[in-house]
């Protein structure tokens, strides 16, 4: 079996300058971002150089030249592990399609047996095959024989191969499979009616170069394993694809999918759209940890998710994000590039490891977190009361967090806005820190000055900042004074009456307070709600600009 470690790409539909995406070894390959941003596409690119289709006779058409300019040569390439090459023989194998060549098809391996470009057969690419499971389900496809690709024509077809080196069991199997067609032929219904059915056949086609028959066999001649149906049982009873529902089908096609790779120690590259769909969040949690073991017994997946149950910090260098600046980019992180990322930006080099730094980014995750990695920004807040009420606060100033893909992250304390803000920013999310002066945590401030090092603010500032006791709005940072109550009841004209009119309402939690008042609050043009609107338009400011090309 081959293992392919990493695949370029270039001006294929959204894809315009190259992007460079590395397949770890041993974690899934996460591809986030996004609707939109290009992960389709990059499934497209896998899918025609390692798919079912021949990607030799491929000719494109216009949608998927980049910005369709048949001009420009679209250019894919798949490196293979030097220890598992593709075929056995094959280091890398590219396909190119160039209209200004004379022969504008090109698809070969390198290099071959004479140093050269070498011819890639079908035998070469079964050692890493690509199945795609897409996002509107093809899996009745896949688990059935319409196709000689499909999982269960290919592994029917690898047990028929294995049957024709044992010429006795053969000659059983064709006596049992005569003694089957016997016992149906004794329902004289049947038997009328393929009577009947040949006859006619024989008429109809008289005049035909060659004699057409048909019948009913209880086995395909050429393959007997195609007699085998795929069910599942619930309690004792079979149950055909059809009942099963969508999720059901989805973890069958991809144990079935990992059971064919290991039995028969062929490459599977397979890859997965939204894995996500038509399962509950729990389902989602069990689904991803399954994956990441299948990877672990040497599967190759690919998935595009918009779940953060699929993101596993164990392995971040698996995890892509996807963006189009204007055009489709990628961010991808080896463990070494993270480190040196974050030790750059202020972490301790003596603490900060490639042995380590995985292990403690999982510990500290939560789903709510993750959920950043799928924004177009991240706002970062100390704990639960700035996660519910900064989402309204913003949305009176006229910022839905939501519309535009702004996700309020609380990171559970000061001490830890600094650390999510490198990992985020390592990744290109644009970030935003929202904290408070509170002081019985953090009474050195360290915590606070450790996130004022991670955004880039000068060390000879630090002091005036942890010292504000009013609320200060900066384009990178907001400091709400005192602490945030305080801070609010201050500012906004009529925040008290409106938390006394929350606890009368039975609302006696913190954060809960904070929502429903600030939800019933009317912005004016006071000082507290033009630092407010200070504080949204920072925010705004952020955020990347939306492309303004076609899209994917």
């Amino acid at each position: 079996m081959a293992r392919a470690s990493n695949i370029r790409i270039q001006n294929f539909r959204s894809i315009g300058d190259l992007i460079e995406i590395d397949f770890p070894v041993g974690v899934p390959v996460v591809l986030v971002g996004e609707n939109n941003a290009g992960k389709s596409n990059i499934v497209r690119s896998v899918d025609l150089i390692l798919g079912q289709w021949w990607p030799g006779t491929h000719d494109p058409e216009d949608h998927e030249f980049h910005l369709r300019e048949r001009q420009t040569p679209i250019k894919i390439s798949v490196r293979f592990d030097p220890a598992d090459l593709c075929g056995g023989r094959y280091r890398e194998i590219r396909w190119r399609y160039d209209s200004a060549d004379e022969e504008p098809l090109y698809f070969r391996g390198l290099p071959g047996q004479y140093g050269e470009d070498g011819y890639v057969s079908k035998d070469d690419r079964t050692t890493c095959s690509c199945i795609v499971i897409e996002a509107d389900r093809n899996l009745n496809y896949h688990l059935g024989y319409s196709s000689k690709f499909t999982l269960l024509s290919r592994l029917m077809h690898r047990f028929h191969n294995l049957l024709t080196e044992d010429p006795d069991t053969r000659q059983r199997l064709t006596e049992l499979f005569a003694q089957v067609r016997a016992r149906f032929n004794a329902i004289q219904p049947f038997a009328d009616f393929t009577t009947i059915l040949s006859d006619r056949l024989g008429d109809f086609a008289q005049n035909m170069p060659h004699r057409l028959e048909v019948d009913f066999e209880a086995y395909n001649p050429t393959n007997f394993f195609h007699a085998l149906r795929l069910h599942a049982l619930e309690g004792t009873e079979p149950r055909t694809l059809a009942e099963m529902g969508t999720g059901e089908q989805q973890v069958l096609a991809l144990a079935f999918a990992y059971a064919y790779a290991n039995a028969f120690h062929e490459g599977v590259f397979l890859v997965i759209e939204e894995p996500e769909s038509h399962l509950h969040p729990l389902a989602q949690q069990w689904l991803a940890d399954r994956l990441a073991t299948m990877c672990v017994g040497g599967l190759q997946i690919l998935l595009t998710t918009h779940s953060s149950h699929f993101i596993n910090l164990l392995g971040l260098p698996g995890l892509v994000v996807v963006r189009k600046q204007p055009y489709t980019r990628v961010t991808q992180r080896s463990t070494a590039e993270l480190v040196e990322h974050c030790i750059a930006t202020g972490a301790p080099a003596d603490r900060t490891t490639v042995e380590n730094i995985l292990a403690f980014y999982q510990a500290n995750a939560t789903p709510e977190i993750l959920e950043g990695f799928l924004a177009r920004a991240v706002v970062l807040v100390e704990g639960r009361t700035e996660a519910l009420a900064v989402p309204q606060l913003l949305a009176r100033c006229g910022l839905q967090h939501t519309q535009e893909g702004v996700a309020v992250v609380p990171v559970q304390g000061k001490g830890n806005l600094g650390k999510w803000y490198r990992l985020f920013t390592a990744y290109g999310i644009p970030c935003y820190v929202i904290f408070d002066n509170d002081t019985p945590d953090d009474r050195d401030g360290v915590k606070r000055r450790d996130a004022l090092i991670a955004i880039g603010i000068p060390p000879d500032r630090y002091d005036a900042i942890v010292g504000h006791a009013e609320w200060v709005v900066s384009d990178r940072y907001s400091v709400f004074g005192i602490d945030f109550e305080t801070t609010l009841r201050a500012a906004l004209p009529g925040y008290p009456a409106a938390e006394e009119e929350a606890r009368a309402q039975g609302v006696d939690s913190k954060p809960f307070v904070a929502r429903w008042a600030l939800g019933r609050l009317e912005p004016d043009d006071s000082v507290g709600w033009n630092t407010a609107r200070q504080m949204a338009t920072a925010i705004r400011a952020v955020l990347p600009q939306r492309p303004q090309v076609a899209g994917e």
